[in-house]
């Protein structure tokens, strides 16, 4: 019984964090490129009309509607794995461990996702079609950056899995 309310825990925590994350990596990657969330995705999540009175906010509320459902299968996937634990408290420290180390790589992906945008030489003059924008680079660079952090939490998901498969079969030697 216990186990289930680690289980439960974990998918509370890691929507909690998903969500911050999101609000968070928002505020960094408005900086980058304002025009991402004023021009693009204040038009995706149906924020054009009022977004632009508050874009700070607007964009916050986005990191989080674009994150908390990824943070809801990461918990649910990380607590599943997490059962195989010997006990609660294994579970706990193994599952929280597993869910930094997805954290960590995913942040890590989207640094790379900066550098690759920031020293791709392509051209933007004509980016972006249908939108018109101004900056044309730096929009990029926060679609890879982006981009780059979807896959590293795909990638630390399953690192994070494999982490607990390895520290369950050292307990057991």
């Amino acid at each position: 019984m216990k186990k289930f309310g680690i289980l439960l825990l974990t998918i509370i925590i890691s929507i909690l964090l998903a969500a911050f994350y999101g609000a968070i990596h928002d505020q960094v990657t408005f900086s980058i490129s304002p025009e991402y969330f004023t021009v693009f995705k204040f038009e995706q999540f149906g924020f054009l009309e009022w977004g632009n009175k508050n874009p700070r906010m607007t964009t916050a509320l986005i990191g989080v509607l674009a994150t908390w459902w990824v943070g809801l299968y990461i918990g649910i996937f990380q607590g599943l794995v997490g059962l195989i634990h010997k006990d609660h408290k294994l579970m706990f420290k193994y599952v929280m461990n597993s869910i930094f180390i997805t954290l960590g790589i995913t942040i890590l992906f989207g640094f790379i996702g900066f550098l690759i945008g920031k020293f791709d030489n392509e051209v933007y003059s004509n980016c972006c079609f249908p939108y018109e924008i101004e900056d044309g680079k730096n929009f990029m660079i926060v679609g890879s950056i982006h981009n780059y952090g979807y896959t590293g939490g795909e990638i630390g998901a399953l690192i994070g899995i494999a982490y607990q498969i390895i520290m369950r079969k050292e307990a057991i030697v």
